[in-house]
């Protein structure tokens, strides 16, 4: 079985290995209908995402995982080091991680991909947290100080989140720290794939620091009440502890 569900060829581009057979590639809104596109070796969809300069962390992390469900379905040797180059290019992508985690440690790596990148694409962290919110309270996700200066509750979105700290992007920086200099509460989206077990979430830290020019940035979870995820909204210690990510040697060492 091979995976060819994906959207590389919308997302990024490119051009098409010669001899490479035509095949239906899905677009990421199921009632737009297939299309049909020539597609490509998983290694050439792989290198599309790990150069990708853009993109949510779920959307880039379920083209990997279809990529890399194709690649085991092919050249099961090659999955360690294409999941190492990934998180090389995108050090700070918690979905990333969870999907190389997942698929390095599964007996069918090809299904544990597929089913990474079901899961990712059927995420419904953001309905859930829309539930949980106070009804009637005032809901800031975007803007500047003075739209938090009158929220009830700061929302940001999370790349990343792991013990005492998260990855967030740069732009939502100035919004966290307005929230917490009014005092008031915080919460944390972080879908499917977001939070990580300690010692993964480690080697992203090591991974993230040194590099200059990505998008995200690391702060602690000062004043974060809740971390709303795929199981809902939750204190950020139950959160964590409800972290479904195993933490394979492979992507723990240093390569």
């Amino acid at each position: 079985m091979t995976a060819t569900r994906g959207l590389c060829i919308r997302l990024f581009g490119g051009p098409v290995a010669e001899g490479v057979t035509a095949a239906p590639v899905l677009r990421q809104d199921p009632s737009d209908g297939p299309i049909s596109v020539a597609s490509v070796h998983p290694i050439e969809r792989l290198r599309y995402v790990a150069r990708a300069g853009w993109g949510a962390p779920d959307v880039l992390a379920a083209e990997a995982a279809w990529a890399l469900a194709d690649l085991a379905d092919r050249e099961p040797h090659a999955v360690l080091p294409s999941c190492r180059r990934l998180l090389d290019r995108h050090p700070g992508c918690g979905p990333m991680w969870w999907v190389a985690a997942r698929i390095v440690t599964a007996g069918d790596p090809v299904a544990e991909g597929e089913s990474c990148a079901d899961a990712l694409e059927c995420d419904l962290t953001e309905a859930l947290l829309d539930d949980a919110l106070p009804p009637g309270a005032r809901i800031v996700r975007r803007g500047g100080v003075s739209d938090v200066a009158s929220a009830d509750v700061v929302v940001v979105r999370v790349d990343a989140l792991g013990p005492g700290a998260m990855v967030i992007p740069a732009a939502a920086r100035g919004r966290l720290a307005a929230a917490r200099a009014g005092g008031g509460p915080s919460w944390a989206e972080a879908g499917v794939g977001r939070i990580l077990p300690p010692r993964l979430w480690d080697a992203l830290v090591r991974k993230l620091s040194p590099v200059e020019g990505r998008p995200g940035v690391i702060v602690d979870l000062t004043g974060v009440e809740r971390v709303a995820g795929p199981h809902g909204a939750q204190p950020p210690r139950l959160a964590l502890a409800g972290c479904d990510c195993p933490e394979p040697p492979e992507l723990l060492a240093r390569w």
